[in-house]
């Protein structure tokens, strides 16, 4: 594992987590990939257990899908952003659906960035280009004591 904060992906299904896969290896991006299948899987790995303070597992960012087996994104995302430990953890909705509702609940649930699965391989190859340059390079998540201050 790189000394880097992983970036987990939360998708269940094979095509598109293939294809996420090899537009990743395309990034350049030198953060480790943990894939998660499902919403339960997620949590298991992302919320601390209850003798614990912190998270399992720190990704530099969750990529998100809303169309889960067992618990739906909105479930995931709901969860991790009721937790203080894992509540600055950013969140990226990466969904089919275009839906203004569903994009409105992801937002008010917590969510950090609603993006809409390209249809094109190149376009999804870009779309993580951007989207991993930014939370994993330019975006900087307080540690565990920093998100434990009290506010000013």
């Amino acid at each position: 594992m790189s000394a880097h904060n992983p970036i987990l992906l939360v998708e269940n299904n094979a095509k598109d987590r293939d294809l996420f896969l090899e537009a990743y290896r395309e990034t350049g991006l030198v953060h480790d990939l943990v894939v998660a299948r499902d919403g339960e899987e997620a949590l298991k790995l992302l919320l601390p257990s209850p003798d614990a303070s912190a998270a399992l597992l720190r990704p530099a960012v969750v990529v998100l899908d809303l169309n889960l087996p067992t618990l739906s994104g909105y479930g995931v995302l709901r969860r991790l952003k009721s937790y203080p430990a894992t509540r600055p953890i950013p969140v990226v909705v990466f969904t089919s659906s275009q839906d203004p509702r569903h994009r409105a609940l992801c937002y008010r649930l917590g969510a950090n960035a609603y993006v809409a699965k390209p249809v094109r391989f190149s376009g999804l190859a870009t779309a993580l280009r951007v989207l991993g340059r930014f939370w994993t390079g330019l975006n900087r998540l307080p540690s565990y004591e920093e998100a434990a201050l009290p506010l000013p």
